[in-house]
């Protein structure tokens, strides 16, 4: 090795954990994407026992998933004009609506199928805000040095979320029956809209500086985006 030559950086394993604020985000993530799946276990089980309709079913699935093919690259453009925090708690709000009127239907039991695809349409919604808004505020928490391992850590939250989420709402269906129980889960949604309030964001600034100097290109971004990847470090 030259004189000259500067030695690579020393990473450690799940060193993102080490800014303060970043455990808190990924216990919020988890939580939310666990409530997430909690609504789904609860009203698809509330809507296919009413109705019986595998066309209600299939828009389940399609209203859910759509609405992030449709409205991402938006949504993150939006991150680049208003607080990432603030875009989340629109998401995590309408999450926390959406089962509210989930509770109002099944208790006064006056679900019909257009109020179901409302709802429906409504939390696929609610999944943009909250999901894209949260990959910038990621950025916005540990910065551009530690962020290949917190987008690592909260990938395997996520998918716990995703794991964990069926068996508890399950569980909070068998115990409180889908009435009380999807009213439990609007508050689940609670501790991020709570923490977001004042969370940190420390590297925000940067973030719209690196954004200003730049402007959506549309497919070149997501090509970009993969070589980018490609050169990315692999540590946890």
């Amino acid at each position: 090795m030259s004189q000259n030559s500067t030695p690579a950086a020393k990473h450690q394993a799940f060193e993102a954990l080490k800014i303060p604020s970043f455990p808190i985000f990924v216990a919020t993530f988890v939580l939310t994407m666990m409530a997430d799946n909690v609504e789904h276990v609860i009203s698809y089980w509330v809507a296919f026992e009413k109705f019986q309709s595998p066309t209600l079913g299939g828009f389940a699935v399609i209203s859910h998933w759509l609405p992030y093919l449709l409205f991402s690259v938006g949504v993150g453009a939006l991150n680049d004009r208003y607080d990432s925090r603030r875009l989340i708690q629109i998401g995590g709000a309408l999450f926390a609506l959406v089962s509210l009127g989930w509770g109002y239907f099944f208790i006064t039991d006056s679900l019909t199928i257009p109020a179901a695809m409302i709802l429906l349409a409504l939390h696929g919604l609610a999944g943009v805000f909250w999901m894209t808004s949260s990959q910038v505020l990621l950025y916005d928490i540990v910065g551009v040095d530690k962020l290949a391992s917190a987008v690592r850590l909260n990938s395997t939250a996520r998918y716990f979320g995703v794991l964990v989420g069926p068996g508890v709402g399950s569980l909070i269906m068998s115990t409180l029956g889908p009435s009380k129980g999807i009213l439990l889960n609007a508050a689940l949604y609670l501790p991020l809209l709570i923490w977001l309030i004042r969370a940190p964001a420390p590297h925000r600034g940067k973030r719209l500086e690196q954004s200003a100097a730049r402007r959506v290109n549309g497919l070149a971004d997501i090509w970009q985006t993969i070589v980018a990847v490609k050169k990315s470090p692999r540590w946890a």
